[in-house]
């Protein structure tokens, strides 16, 4: 089983968080960026996205690195990383769509403004986008946390992985000051983990 994608892509630290969860190890190549490789005949074959990660296992190649976190706790052995059962799977995956599809989106136009942009950045569009995650990190993600532990009790899952490297973003691109306490102490106990200190906390936002 190999990872293909350079280390320093967010989705590509995801996945390595999560295989380090699991309490496996994988190889890695590096794809993409400076690598380039994703853009030839034999990448998009497996990847029609030509972006990164691709985990390739044997004859079978997935993308989408929530999909390969799926795939990765279905084919290990593990203490309900990816939930016991259907409803507690359930449970995991709807954290892992909101990442996808309400987190994502706002962190992409933040990140693109803020890192690739620069001094050429368009305030009020990265304040539109602040003031939207804010509203997502402190009424959504917050009223949902126990008082203690993650998002679905005392052990970390593959939901929180997933919300954790784009919490761990928008905390390094703009600070924790706004954010509720319950949200603050949430990444801390993230950033304790062996798996976010080896692959997320890499010093790039």
């Amino acid at each position: 089983m190999k990872l293909l994608g350079r280390a320093d892509s967010l989705n590509v630290r995801k996945v390595l968080w999560a295989v380090s969860e699991l309490g496996t190890s994988i190889d890695r190549e590096d794809y993409g960026g400076p690598f380039g490789k994703n853009d030839t005949p034999e990448y998009l074959k497996m990847n029609p996205n030509g972006l990164v990660p691709t985990l390739v296992d044997g004859e079978t190649a997935i993308w989408e690195s929530n999909t390969i976190i799926r795939y990765l706790a279905a084919v290990t052995p593990n203490d309900g990383f990816f939930g016991r059962d259907a409803a507690s799977a359930a449970q995991i995956s709807q954290w892992m769509d909101w990442q996808l599809t309400s987190l994502n989106p706002h962190m992409q136009v933040l990140f693109a403004q803020i890192v690739k942009l620069g001094d050429k950045r368009n305030e009020k569009v990265v304040q539109d986008n602040t003031t939207t995650i804010n509203k997502l990190l402190n009424e959504v993600l917050a009223k949902s946390l126990p008082d203690q532990g993650f998002l679905t009790g005392s052990k970390v899952t593959a939901g929180d992985v997933c919300v954790g490297v784009m919490l761990h973003r928008y905390v390094s691109l703009l600070g924790a000051s706004g954010l509720a306490d319950r949200v603050i102490a949430y990444h801390r106990a993230l950033a304790d983990r062996l798996g976010f200190k080896t692959y997320v906390a890499i010093g790039k936002p």
